[in-house]
């Protein structure tokens, strides 16, 4: 039997500690880059700490070797008896979800009678100063969630064109322009608050490879671009309607292959907020590889720490393959037979279905959701 690396300890909804889960029977934790991370811990059907962990808004902390690595709120609870051999699972959302269950309203400081005094709400400027603002009016000032912004350092690049908020969720305005601004969010609990911040990816010190002994086994895709050049619709109908164009030239180049695709920008007012439209597509469609790894953890080398941590770029060397890119998440698990076991995804694994329907479904609700609300 192996040490348990998790910490894992339980608060009511007013974030009053109300005890550690010492004994699971198993847990898993994946934290993600600029995405809602995820747990799920196993206990005995007849844990002495159970009714705690049924408390309508109970939350959770957990730790990794003593690092945080996700805060949130448990979601769901399932188990099978009889209790003296039964077990429950508990799963929790990280507080990540606050971005996809808050939508940026035109007027937040205002009354809903009050939303119709402007088209949008418009925020500029660099990437952190526009996630702090927007979650500081919609989820402190208006809704009143328990959540601490900190000190604002100006990080990220500019956002061209800035955000247009008219009742999408605020990931949804957020993201991928904060993440092409070079940032990741986090919402973290300290105490009787979240905190919400953003960071800087880090550069990971050392490259994730087989022969140095760090992989011990991997999965490796790779697909071409989906789009090399996109059409941007603006505002207007029939014959009023402005129309922008970028192209990809060096990707087309590079593939010898051009990929045309149409974005609805009809929220877009001016030419540099179609551009930067136009841009996301790209971004979004250019040519797309991961490797889903299997690490061996080492007295020198681990997950946390001094080792990697999600939203770090990191470097894979597979010989015959050698890539650079954000390590997106890591399924961290530990069971009480099999010990520890760390699997980080680097860049995007395009053979995951349920990461690729994962991203065509909110693709579909961004888009869905653009249309109805500049109507």
């Amino acid at each position: 039997m192996s040490d348990n690396p998790f910490t894992i300890e339980i608060y009511d909804k007013s974030f009053n500690l109300l005890c550690f889960i010492g004994d699971p029977e198993s847990v898993t934790a994946t934290p993600r880059h600029n995405q809602k991370s995820t747990a799920v811990f196993t206990v005995a059907a007849n844990h002495r700490r159970l009714p705690l962990l049924a408390q309508d808004g109970a939350r959770c902390v957990i730790r990794y070797y003593g690092e945080f690595l996700l805060s949130g709120v448990i979601q769901l609870r399932s188990g099978t008896g009889p209790s003296i051999s039964g077990t429950v699972s508990i799963s929790v959302d990280g507080d990540f979800r606050i971005l996809d269950n808050v939508l940026g309203w035109v007027a937040p400081l205002g009354s809903i009678t009050q939303q119709n005094a402007a088209e949008y709400y418009v925020i500029g400027g660099n990437a952190e100063s526009v996630v702090k603002d927007l979650v500081s009016n919609n989820v402190v000032s208006r809704l009143g969630f328990p959540v601490t912004i900190a000190n604002n350092q100006n990080r990220g690049a500019v956002i061209p064109g800035g955000v247009k908020a008219r009742f999408q969720t605020l990931r949804d305005l957020l993201l991928p322009a904060v993440e092409i601004a070079g940032l990741g969010i986090t919402f973290s609990q300290e105490g009787t608050r979240i905190v919400c911040d953003v960071y800087v990816p880090r550069t990971a010190p050392r490259v994730l490879s087989e022969s140095g002994g760090m992989i011990t086994d991997w999965r490796w895709s790779e697909a071409t671009p989906s789009a090399t050049r996109v059409v941007v619709g603006g505002q207007g109908d029939g014959t009023a309607r402005v129309f922008r164009t970028l192209a990809d030239t060096a990707t087309e180049d590079q593939y010898g292959d051009i990929v045309e695709v149409f974005r609805d920008a009809r929220d877009a007012d001016n030419t540099t907020l179609l551009d930067a439209r136009g841009q996301e597509t790209l971004d979004e469609g250019s040519a797309k590889f991961g490797f889903s790894l299997i690490l061996a953890e080492t007295a020198t080398f681990r997950y946390g720490g001094d080792g990697v941590h999600v939203g770090d770029r990191v470097t894979v060397d597979l010989g015959f393959a050698t890539r650079t890119d954000i390590l997106r998440e890591a399924t961290l698990t530990w069971t009480r037979n099999e010990g520890v076991s760390v699997i980080p995804l680097v860049g995007e694994i395009q053979d995951n279905p349920d990461r690729t329907l994962g991203n065509f479904l909110r693709n579909l609700r961004k888009g869905m959701t653009d249309l109805k609300v500049t109507k």
